[in-house]
């Protein structure tokens, strides 16, 4: 293994070398989607099909549906993806959707180090009349937050510790049928140390 910059420690102190590395707000993400994605493994709601589908857990941004194409006329004519509607992109409700926003890197000597920004969406699927779909969502956001709550020490994959408060809320304007809340968290972890003079000659590797 290269050897690497020390890496400040969730609190205080320092990670050891192997730890260290890994410690970014992409791995975080990751972490938080293998997280959830056990969690809510056999999760069922209906969907647009009628039919009950697993809540699926995606990283950052709702996948685009397999595009429609046209069958070529002749084999010198080309295919043409086409676009996808609105009723494509539904299909993907019920779903988590784990978002970074942004990570703040403090001064040395400060108790928290970086702050990583997530937030965690939640999306079903309702078309029923009564509206009630925002249950759904609510039954959901429940069990993120029992679930992040419940960390050994607030602490995710030995690296990211959850922040306090932790928020959580529906959408004041929904979009019918989907419904829409949201987790809002921040978690601490740590940043490479600033080199000093003497130290600039050593090898260190990259994250």
């Amino acid at each position: 293994m290269k050897p690497c910059k020390p890496y400040m420690k969730v609190g205080t102190g320092l990670w050891s070398l192997d730890r260290g590395n890994g410690m970014t707000g992409l791995n975080l993400l990751d972490a938080l989607v293998a997280h959830l994605r056990e969690r809510f493994r056999g999760y069922e709601l209906t969907a647009k099909s009628g039919m009950l589908q697993n809540v699926r857990v995606f990283a950052q941004y709702l996948p685009q549906p397999e595009a429609v194409t046209i069958k070529p006329k002749s084999d010198t004519e080309s295919i043409e993806p086409q676009g996808y509607t609105s009723s494509d992109i539904e299909s993907n409700f019920p779903c988590i959707i784990v978002k970074i926003d942004e990570e703040t890197d403090r001064e040395e000597g400060t108790l928290t180090q970086t702050l990583i920004n997530v937030r965690i969406l939640v999306g079903t699927y309702d078309e029923s009349a009564d509206c009630q779909g925002y249950r759904d969502v609510l039954n959901i956001i429940e069990s993120i937050r029992q679930e992040l709550l419940i960390l050994p020490g607030r602490v995710l994959a030995d690296r990211y510790r959850l922040e306090m408060p932790l928020k959580s809320y529906l959408f004041d304007e929904q979009a019918w049928p989907i419904y829409f809340g949201q987790v809002e968290s921040v978690w601490e972890t740590g940043r490479p140390l600033m080199l000093r003079n003497f130290d600039r000659g050593l090898p260190h590797g990259r994250l």
